[in-house]
């Protein structure tokens, strides 16, 4: 019985440790059928040992992992476009993707700011590296220029249509503003034909002009007379020179019907400082409108720029009439032209008989030519009229309608 006890013993310590219970029970039951149990204190501890697979639970085999196949991925290699490998159609192996990336210059400003460096890489190699740089803007142009706005004018070679013809200009050129003549209304630019010449203001358009000054050195016209488009200067009275009631007249007589151009004497108390056309889009309506006005609006200023009322303004052509201010505001007058022509000057003042520049001729059928051109319509306009000094401007002008605002002030 002690041998059988070992042995069964054994086999029970054999099956707690591979945890086999049933096998145990059908070798305990055959040694219960074979043996007799004396002694209790066996049969407790067979009992016991029996539960050792209940205590322990059934055990399972611990399963071996099954490695995962290994994948083939594919390498990315930086190629040059004209060395990318051909792949042969019926490879049936990985193949190695080649990325070639050649940026355009649209593309790069596009997507970098001001200065930008990028550097990308796949796997290993670096694929692009960029660099954008944004050209500054243009300076604004801050040079003296005129711009022609008139089509075909006429250049000359010095401030007035007495002068000689130097050239043309056409619609849209640009020219290096060189000076201005007294009137501030005929400009020097360079060049034409590679000489200065002068071109008449209201046909163009001047920017940055402030820091143009007077030409010192205009040429005489090469007629004799008064140049209706350049006033001479003021001259302050020097100590020696009589008061102006009692300077002499001019040694050579002015002739008021010799021609359109008026008298602008420097020494003659009143002077003529502002004479404007209203045109096109500016006199009520324009030239062929039933509305436009067709008047002379004249003003007679004191030194210090006030109305002088009662000031006498005489026509020295035409119907030669008179006016006197002060009816249409302090200093003002008003003429109403139909076909005769005006030549006006200021013959007295309350203060006396007094001297005074003449003005341009004024008038709808023969007015001084120079002074409209360009202010009543473009060639391309039916109705236009002296868009230049040579395409629709001769006398008599008919059909159409414009005014002009004339300032006297005494300077003496």
């Amino acid at each position: 019985m002690r041998q059988y006890t070992k042995q069964s013993l054994k086999h029970i310590m054999t099956c707690c440790v591979l945890r086999e219970p049933v096998k145990f029970l059908v070798m305990f039951k055959d040694s219960i059928r074979v043996h007799t149990i004396r002694n209790t204190q066996y049969l407790l501890l067979t009992l016991l040992l029996t539960g050792c697979g209940a205590i322990f639970g059934p055990s399972e085999p611990t399963p071996t992992p099954t490695p995962l196949p290994r994948l083939s991925v594919p390498t990315f290699t930086a190629t040059p476009v004209s060395a990318a490998p051909t792949v042969a159609p019926d490879t049936p192996t990985p193949q190695s993707v080649a990325i070639a990336i050649e940026p355009t210059p649209s593309a790069v400003a596009a997507a970098l700011p001001l200065t930008q460096t990028e550097t990308s890489s796949v796997g290993q190699t670096d694929v692009i590296t960029a660099t954008a740089t944004t050209a500054p803007a243009p300076a604004a142009n801050t040079e003296p220029q005129l711009i022609v706005e008139a089509d075909g004018i006429n250049v000359r070679s010095g401030p007035g249509t007495e002068y000689e013809l130097a050239g043309a200009a056409t619609q849209g050129e640009t020219f290096e503003l060189l000076a201005k003549n007294n009137a501030g209304d005929w400009w020097q630019v360079c060049c034409v034909n590679e000489q200065p010449v002068w071109i008449y203001g209201p046909l163009a358009r001047v920017e940055n002009a402030e820091s143009i000054a007077v030409a010192l050195d205009i040429p005489p016209p090469p007629t004799a007379g008064p140049v209706a488009e350049q006033p001479a200067p003021t001259e302050q009275p020097s100590a020696e020179q009589p008061p102006a009631a009692e300077q002499s007249a001019p040694a050579a007589p002015y002739d008021p019907t010799a021609s359109s151009a008026g008298n602008f004497d420097p020494n003659a108390a009143y002077q003529v400082v502002n004479l404007h056309v209203l045109g096109l889009d500016e006199n009520n309506g324009g030239i062929r409108s039933p509305q436009s006005l067709h008047y002379i609006l004249v003003t007679v200023l004191d030194a210090n720029g006030n109305g002088v009322d009662g000031a006498v303004v005489r026509n020295l052509v035409g119907e030669k009439g008179e006016v006197v201010t002060g009816s249409k505001g302090p200093g003002k007058a008003e003429i109403t032209m139909y076909y005769e022509p005006f030549k006006l000057t200021v013959v007295s003042d309350p203060s006396g008989p007094v001297t005074s520049q003449v003005s341009n001729q004024m008038g709808l059928a023969f007015p001084h030519l120079p002074d409209i051109v360009g202010k009543l319509g473009d060639e391309n306009y039916e109705y236009g009229v002296c868009p230049t000094l040579e395409i629709k401007c001769q006398w008599p002008i008919q059909a159409v309608h414009f005014s002009y605002e004339i300032t006297f002030q005494k300077v003496k």
